[in-house]
């Protein structure tokens, strides 16, 4: 059986697909325990970042970039964790069946799953971008935060989300994407008001 507090994901609050573009749909945001996917920046280096290392696990430097990163601006070491590529489908598989009201046509960009302490990212992002490097910067967030037990002192799960849009934020802000950062602290904020009905 799934829990809701022991899985954490991304899903795109533009909804494209549905939307006219720009426009943000908040409530979107209380459909899942994490969410956010945004437009895809141009290619820079993708097949480097699909090498698979052992075990089927993605290997590269963009890895060991976000590692250090999330290190770095939380002061708290990085937990081992696997890097794989899922299908779509896979990924909302995971996710839509513990959101509230199911899914709503939200893509979702990235799981942390802690029980295998995996993440597992959308296969058709564009991992040679900053955005959605982005994705791993905040499930790295996550799994210090299952790591060191920390989702079992909060008072709603939105207090876990906070601190990992907070970190991506910055993570984007480091590459002067400050609108998607912008966007994502706004994110951060909804999720951290527990209980808060927008």
């Amino acid at each position: 059986m799934r829990h809701a507090r022991s899985l954490q994901c991304q899903v795109d609050p533009f909804d494209r697909a549905h939307a006219p573009s720009n426009t943000f749909r908040p409530a979107h945001v209380t459909t899942l325990v994490a969410c956010v996917l945004a437009l895809p920046l141009a290619a820079i280096g993708s097949a480097q970042v699909r090498a698979v290392g052992s075990g089927g696990c993605l290997e590269g430097d963009w890895i060991a970039e976000a590692r250090a990163f999330v290190a770095e601006e939380t002061g708290i070491p990085t937990p081992e964790a696997c890097v794989r590529l899922a299908r779509k489908e896979h990924l909302e598989g995971l996710v839509f069946p513990i959101a509230i009201g199911g899914s709503h046509g939200e893509a979702v960009a990235a799981v942390y799953v802690p029980a295998t302490r995996e993440i597992l990212v959308a296969d058709d992002l564009d991992l040679g971008t900053p955005l959605a490097r982005s994705y791993l910067v905040h499930e790295l967030v996550h799994a210090q935060q299952f790591t060191s037990r920390a989702h079992e002192h909060v008072r709603c799960p939105g207090v876990l989300e906070a601190d990992a849009y907070g970190t991506q934020a910055r993570y984007l802000s480091t590459w002067s994407l400050r609108e998607q950062a912008f966007l994502l602290q706004i994110l951060g904020m909804f999720q951290s008001a527990c209980g808060y009905s927008y």
